[in-house]
């Protein structure tokens, strides 16, 4: 080798000792602060309670750390570490960055001990026992096993059927403590009494004695039985406990039962038992005596008194005798006798029959058939009559009075047969021409409207009209709307129509029919001048013209100027129409007949006098005509003339003081 070469070798030898030497100070120097670091991140851990710190271990379960002693060295991160000491739970903790250096305190719990408690008693009842520890409800069951921390502890055991026991008790850790308590029993009593005396007591199917009786027992589930001679026992269960220490009972025992047998006859009669109606099978309670009582509708009733003994057999027969009554059948006028079904003649009759009950018919052609119930006797004869009423009498003895109809009108029932003589005579002061006297007689019942149709009631069949206050009388319609309102009523409650309306054209009307129409001219005159008196009067009110007082609604001082006649001294308290029923009633039970408007009435107005000497029935005027009648005075009439219900008017179009009251007969056809 060449001294260049040589030289050169040496200097890298050279070169090589510096860069290790200077490595060599450099990891020095790192490792020196990577210690120095790490040992001033060392955390202690300060195990509790002291007893444990002594035996404690500690590990490292995660991050860049390691643990010599009770300290840990943490290189970076937070340690997981785990302590663990004899007699205590492992506990495992993340030490938090805020402990790195510094204490790190961590506490260990002890292990628990476990507490065994075993109990004496019935071994049925011991299920229910319910343990507390410390005043905690724990468990229900017939033995505690249960894991406790070391300490000190009140046990309550409590069964319904034994007396509370209360232990205290010392729990060590990981040790086991066992007891075994004899429970004490409820010391209960019986208080047994029962009627009748001396019935026997089976508890739990022993015998401990008779009724009454006292029986000391202690807490548990029983079944007591009680029982005597010829009666029913009485089975019950029932419980001693800490709540129920004491049991009374009064048992009424129950009779036995025993079968009877029964012949009866005639069958199918009425078996009585103490009163009671019984069927077959027949169950009656031994002893006692029983009232047995058989029937049927035609025989005679028989009773017997039995009294039975347990477990016999008895037969009991009835055989009934028939019984059989006279009875006397009469009517008016003689009718057909049906009875039960079966026609037996004309009456009056006498027969002999069953005493059952029988229905017996009176039947005569035009007239309402008439039923009876009797039930004869053999004792004495009995009689039977009934008066047998036409049709036309019954519906009217059957008609109410006074009836409100569907729309809300209220109507009078008029039964009469009276003359009335129409219009006045020449010199009654007032009269007019048109008022001819004419003689006429009602026969027919029929029923009048108590008050002036009014808006409210109108303005349901037809609602462009009677937009007005709702009880003030209809006004401006004409006499056609008047009739077309009356059918409208009689289809609404299905009666016979009275007109005969086309296109709104009254065409003709049928006499004999039972719907809704406008009261007659007569009908009207004889309602505000005869109804309610003894004699006919020229005014609604009697034969005065001086009105009285809340008379009627007409053309009083208030009146003065606005027409040509009005009533001096009188005031009624309107300047117009005033509400339907504002004045006292009148003598006929009807409202306003005297004033407030004037009324159209049916008949066609006709100013040809009458035939002299002539009576005329139920008059209702001739067919066809332009004009009709409007009868009463209104809130303008003044004049004597007006103010009389005899005054007659003939009108063809509508006006705002003239309205209506409906009528109708009470039954359709011709009068009976």
């Amino acid at each position: 080798m060449s001294l260049f070469n040589e030289k050169l070798d040496q200097a890298r030898k050279r070169q090589r000792r510096i860069y290790l030497f200077s490595s060599l100070t450099v990891m020095s120097i790192l490792l020196f602060m990577v210690v120095l670091f790490v040992f001033s991140r060392g955390t202690r851990v300060e195990i509790m309670p002291i007893e444990a710190n002594d035996l404690a271990k500690i590990n490292v379960l995660e991050g860049l750390s390691f643990s010599i002693g009770d300290v840990v060295y943490s290189l970076a991160g937070n340690p997981v570490i785990s302590a663990s000491a004899p007699g205590f739970k492992v506990a495992t903790k993340t030490i938090d960055s805020v402990y790195i250096g510094k204490v790190f305190p961590l506490e260990l719990f002890e292990l628990p001990g476990r507490l065994v408690i075993k109990i004496s008693g019935d071994e049925r009842a011991l299920p229910k026992t319910a343990w507390k520890i410390n005043g905690r409800d724990i468990d229900l069951s017939n033995k505690l096993d249960l894991e406790l921390e070391a300490g000190s502890y009140t046990v309550t055991i409590n069964n319904p059927f034994f007396q509370t026991k209360v232990l205290n008790v010392e729990i060590e850790r990981r040790k086991q403590t066992e007891l075994q308590v004899d429970l004490q029993p409820v010391d209960g009593m019986l208080n047994i009494s029962s009627k009748p005396n001396g019935a026997k007591v089976f508890l739990n199917e022993m015998l401990i004695g008779e009724t009454p009786l006292e029986y000391r027992q202690i807490g548990g589930q029983y079944t007591l039985r009680v029982t005597a001679e010829n009666y029913t026992e009485t089975i019950e269960k029932f419980e001693i406990t800490q709540s129920t220490q004491e049991v009374k009972r009064n048992y009424q025992l129950g009779h036995k039962k025993t079968k009877v047998f029964l012949k009866l006859a005639p069958e199918g009669g009425t078996l009585l038992v103490n009163g009671i109606q019984k069927k077959e099978p027949l169950f009656l309670d031994t002893i006692v005596e029983h009232r047995l009582t058989y029937m049927k509708a035609g025989y005679y009733t028989e009773t017997k008194l039995v009294q039975l003994s347990a477990d016999q057999k008895k037969e009991i027969s009835f055989q009934l005798e028939a019984e059989i009554g006279q009875v006397k059948i009469s009517s008016s006028p003689i009718a057909s006798i049906w009875i039960n079904g079966k026609d037996y003649g004309i009456s009056p009759i006498n027969i002999t029959l069953p005493a059952a009950t029988h229905q017996i018919t009176f039947k005569k052609p035009g007239y309402r058939s008439v039923s009876r119930t009797i039930k004869p006797t053999g004792k004495s004869i009995q009689k039977i009559s009934a008066t047998l009423l036409t049709e036309y009498q019954a519906r009217l003895q059957e008609a109410p009075r006074e009836l409100t109809n569907q729309v809300g009108i209220k109507l009078k029932l008029f039964v009469m047969r009276e003359h009335l003589t129409m219009g006045a005579s020449r010199s009654e002061k007032g009269q007019r021409a048109n008022e001819f006297l004419r003689n006429v007689i009602l026969t027919k019942p029929f029923y009048a409207g108590i008050f002036e149709i009014t808006n409210s009631q109108f303005v349901k069949f037809n609602p462009k009209k009677g937009q007005g206050a709702a009880n003030i009388p209809i006004t401006s319609i004409r006499w056609q709307e008047a009739a077309a309102y009356c059918n409208w009523l009689s289809k609404k409650e299905k009666l016979q129509l009275f007109y005969e309306i086309t296109n709104g054209r009254v065409n003709d009307f049928n006499t004999n029919a039972d719907g809704y129409r406008l009261l007659s001219e007569a009908e009207w005159e004889w309602l505000a001048r005869k109804s309610g008196k003894t004699k006919q009067t020229i005014f609604s009110w009697g034969n005065e013209a001086i009105v009285p007082p809340n008379t009627a609604n007409i053309a009083d001082e208030t009146a003065k100027g606005q027409v040509a006649l009005y009533v001096p001294n009188y005031n009624d308290g309107y300047v117009s129409v005033a509400p339907v029923g504002s004045f006292s009633r009148e003598l006929s039970g009807l409202y306003d007949m005297a004033g407030n408007i004037s009324e159209w009435v049916h008949d066609v107005y006709s100013v040809m006098p009458p035939m002299t000497n002539t009576t005329v029935s139920d008059p209702m005027g001739e067919q066809h005509g332009q004009s009709h009648v409007i009868k009463g005075a209104n809130f303008r009439s003044g004049s004597i003339t007006l103010l009389r219900p005899a005054f007659r008017e003939g009108l063809a179009a509508e006006r705002d003081d003239v309205g209506f009251r409906i009528g109708r007969y009470l039954y359709g056809g011709k009068n009976e």
